[in-house]
């Protein structure tokens, strides 16, 4: 139980944690301002707006899922990362 959470304190002050965290958030926040401007503005009316509305909500969404990956895939893996810093930390030919 304590190496679980040590583990976990280590994973958040990684600084891939914290670009994780990020991105997390910018890509929410562009999110919900393409939905906000496609549902109470009248951009909609414009083909620029709709370009505008279509880029935000992508930028958005494409912020999302390496922020994800990041998170699920190389912070969770502690045993790997182990693994790899001890044959990082052996020295060659001893």
């Amino acid at each position: 139980m304590n190496d679980e959470v040590e583990n976990l304190q280590a994973v958040r002050q990684s600084p891939w944690f914290r670009r994780a965290r990020w991105m997390q958030g910018f890509g929410l926040v562009m999110f919900i301002v393409a939905v906000s401007l496609a549902l109470f503005t009248d951009f909609t009316e414009h083909p620029r707006g709709i370009t505008a509305i279509a880029i935000l909500g992508a930028l958005g969404l494409l912020s999302l899922v390496p922020a994800r990956f990041i998170l699920t895939v190389y912070l969770m893996s502690p045993a790997d990362k182990k693994r790899a810093g001890d044959q990082a930390n052996r020295r060659p030919f001893s």
